[in-house]
């Protein structure tokens, strides 16, 4: 199966539930804690593609 990237918030419930399903099909799940990956607009920009992004709240 697929290795799947998931970004948690670490004690979160539904991140729980959020995993437990690619899991059960058999993907193979990496980890990581969502609060302390150093984010930049740099490395966020990919997730949104050609999206528009509203710098505003920065």
């Amino acid at each position: 199966m697929s290795s799947v990237l998931f970004y948690e918030k670490p004690g979160c419930l539904s991140n729980v539930r959020q995993k437990a399903l690619p899991a059960s099909l058999g993907h193979r799940l990496t980890v990581r804690d969502l609060l302390a990956e150093p984010w930049t607009a740099e490395r966020l920009r990919p997730f949104f593609a050609d999206l528009p992004v509203d710098g505003a709240a920065a």
